[in-house]
């Protein structure tokens, strides 16, 4: 599979015009190409158990071609941040492809060093690493057991990175010496109090994800002999109830808009609601 489309971007006009911006469309494409497989399958179908497969899985390489350009996005937040950014769109690139120092840890006075060369002062680059998923799965069972029914939807993603404005901010050594609250593995790092959290692959997380999106049990009660029943169906619906991540924050599959001069980003996190674990009870009667 192979699909092209094309960069619109909002450029703000000069004024007094008209109009406040016009949208124009750049000289550059964006290229999808991948492989998609899907499958379909009753495992087992017989009078008192029965067992349906859906499964598909998706492969995906994003990239931006014929730009002329680089243009920033993702703004990250936080004190002593201002102006900071963590994304470009550029010929050759992913969109919304992490642009970052590279962490390469502490020196002896607890100053972040980056780069192969542990300078305390290396510029930005592309680090090879993208917000968005090369691969996405779903993998569907349904089961029947006599009048009971089981169905269970697990959705996931591969592939992709998430960068933790969250951490950035609030998690550094520099907040624990100023009396507020760090997560646990800020301590013994080896960072220094006065140290300057710069943007950085030292808060870039591998957000790859299994998730148990949905779970239905039901029961459907006989309703033979009684004349004003046609259905009658006791049930359960859980939804969100398991991730599996190494994802530090509190979910991985997050975005809050972070975009620079209307430019939009992807995959950054700062301080996002995570999604919600949902229970439902519920009885479908027909008549």
């Amino acid at each position: 599979r192979k699909s092209t489309d094309d960069l619109l971007f909002l450029i703000e006009l000069a004024q007094p015009s008209r109009q406040p911006f016009i949208f124009r469309n750049l000289d550059a494409n964006v290229i999808n190409e991948g492989v998609e497989i899907g499958i379909d399958a009753d495992i087992v179908d017989n009078d008192n158990f029965g067992w349906t497969l859906a499964a598909n899985v998706g492969f995906n390489d994003n990239r931006v071609e014929n730009l002329a350009t680089s243009v920033r996005t993702g703004a990250i937040s936080g004190q002593g941040l201002s102006g900071a950014y963590a994304q470009r769109i550029a010929e050759g690139e992913p969109l919304f492809a992490y642009f970052l120092r590279p962490f390469a840890g502490y020196n002896e006075a607890g100053e972040s060093l980056y780069g192969e060369e542990g300078s305390t002062d290396a510029p930005q680059q592309f680090v090879g690493k993208s917000p968005l998923p090369t691969t996405n799965l779903g993998f569907t069972n349904n089961f029947y057991y006599g009048n009971f029914d089981l169905s269970i939807f697990f959705s996931g993603q591969l592939g992709q990175y998430v960068y933790n404005n969250t951490a950035n901010a609030f998690f550094t050594i520099g907040s624990l010496a100023g009396g507020k609250n760090v997560t646990e593995n800020v301590l013994g790092t080896g960072e220094g109090a006065i140290n300057t959290p710069e943007v950085s692959t030292r808060f870039l997380e591998n957000a790859s994800f299994v998730r148990l999106q949905n779970l239905t049990i039901g029961y459907n009660f006989p309703t033979d002999g009684i004349s004003f029943l046609s259905n009658l169906r006791l049930y359960f619906t859980g939804q969100n109830l398991l991730t599996f991540t190494e994802y530090s924050g509190q979910d991985p599959e997050v975005n809050v808009d972070k975009a620079i001069d209307d430019i939009p980003s992807f995959g950054i996190d700062y301080t996002a609601y995570p999604m919600a674990r949902t229970y439902v009870f519920g009885l479908n009667v027909s008549f």
